[in-house]
């Protein structure tokens, strides 16, 4: 099963997600679910914990995601975490910093090819 992340951007700032059962801040995202492509369980996943419907402009990969980027959209339901947009990583992260540099660095890369 493939794991997705959502990474929307507003000028040079990118949104993330608190989850208060791992007690840090990460990007949007989750596991696609039986019948969804990734797009599908990204756009889900985002709605869920945002509130807002997500945008993607194009998909990258790392070895362990699906990753889209795009905008935030329209409200489209309460979301079940708290969320804001960051310019910097903040110090309370749920998973490595490594792993969300290499997130931002194919992010930010504007030599990277963009699949959609």
């Amino acid at each position: 099963m493939s794991v997705v992340v959502a990474v929307a951007l507003e000028d040079s700032k990118f949104l993330l997600v608190y989850n208060p059962k791992r007690k840090g801040w990460e990007f949007p995202g989750g596991r696609v679910e039986e019948g969804e492509d990734e797009m599908e369980a990204c756009v889900r996943e985002f709605a869920e914990e945002v509130g807002f419907e997500f945008i993607p402009r194009c998909k990258l990969r790392t070895e362990l995601y699906a990753i889209f980027v795009g905008k935030i959209g329209k409200r489209v339901t309460d979301g079940e975490m708290e969320w804001r947009f960051f310019d910097s990583l903040p110090a309370e992260l749920s998973f490595p910093a490594e792993e969300y540099a290499e997130v931002l660095k194919k992010v930010r890369n504007p030599n990277e090819s963009c699949l959609m």
